[in-house]
Order: structure tokens, then C-alpha cells, then sequence
């Protein structure tokens, strides 16, 4: 796949499918969904139409991907009960392992979209608000 067909298709993911999640307790929304930094406003504009608005991997756009995405509430259940803190953020950076559902390397990630559009400083400051939303999204293990 080209490079420029990869960011044709990265841009159109971005712009069309990851609209804002309906939410049960709507909050003020900023003139663009991307403006916002809170963790819980970028998960829903760029995570939930894959993982779902709660992060089970259940999103609108799951059944149209290669593979089901992760369910991301048991992250820390999947790593001994310690939240994968470091490994996260590397993938949302993508300088993380390549996620199958996501393509190859060349294919960008959140982290080089959100430097497109922002500075380097709020695209790690989004970066880290996402972690930290998704950190709060685990459930705890049904040993």
C-alpha cells in the first residue's frame, strides 16, 4: 500500500468513522471533538468507534475490521492485575508493537495523526490523557 493511499485512508478513519460515542451523561462539547484533551473526549472521537464506548472491542466499526479489536478494560486482568501503562501509550505513539487490526508500521497510528494537526507537547499531553482514561476502564479480575 503507498504511503499516500495509508494517510488517504488513515484521514477518512479519522474524519468519518470516529465520530463521538453517544454519551449517557453529555458534557458541553468544544466547536471541534479533536480540541478537547480530556482522556474520556478522545476516546470517544478516535477510540470508541472500534473499541466501543466502553472499551470491550464491541465499537460500530468492529465488525468491518480484519480482526476484533482488543477489549481494553481487561488489559490489566491480561498483565497479572498491573495496568500496562508503558505499552499503551508506545501503541496510541505507535512506537509500539504493530497491532494487527491497524496495519503495518508504515500505517500511522494516533500519535503521528495527532502531530499532524497539534504540536508535539499537546499531542503527548492527548497521548497521556488517553492512557489515563483507559487505565480508568479496567475492570477488576473474576479469579
Amino acid at each position: 500500500m503507498t504511503h499516500t493511499r495509508t494517510w488517504a485512508i488513515a484521514l477518512f478513519w479519522l474524519g468519518i468513522l470516529a465520530a463521538p460515542a453517544e454519551s449517557q451523561n453529555p458534557r458541553p462539547s468544544p466547536t471541534f471533538p479533536g480540541e478537547s484533551l480530556v482522556g474520556r473526549d478522545s476516546f470517544d472521537a478516535y477510540c470508541a468507534s472500534c473499541h466501543g464506548p466502553g472499551g470491550r472491542g464491541d465499537g460500530p466499526v468492529a465488525p468491518a475490521l480484519k480482526a476484533v479489536p482488543a477489549d481494553l478494560t481487561a488489559l490489566s486482568s491480561r498483565n497479572d492485575g498491573v495496568f500496562p501503562r508503558a505499552g499503551v501509550r508506545a501503541v496510541l505513539a505507535g512506537t509500539g508493537r504493530t497491532v494487527s487490526a491497524h496495519g503495518t508500521t508504515e500505517m500511522p497510528i494516533w500519535g503521528p495523526l495527532f502531530r499532524m494537526f497539534e504540536s508535539d507537547a499537546r499531542a503527548r499531553v492527548r497521548i497521556d490523557n488517553l492512557v489515563t482514561y483507559i487505565e480508568s476502564l479496567q475492570t477488576r479480575s473474576r479469579d
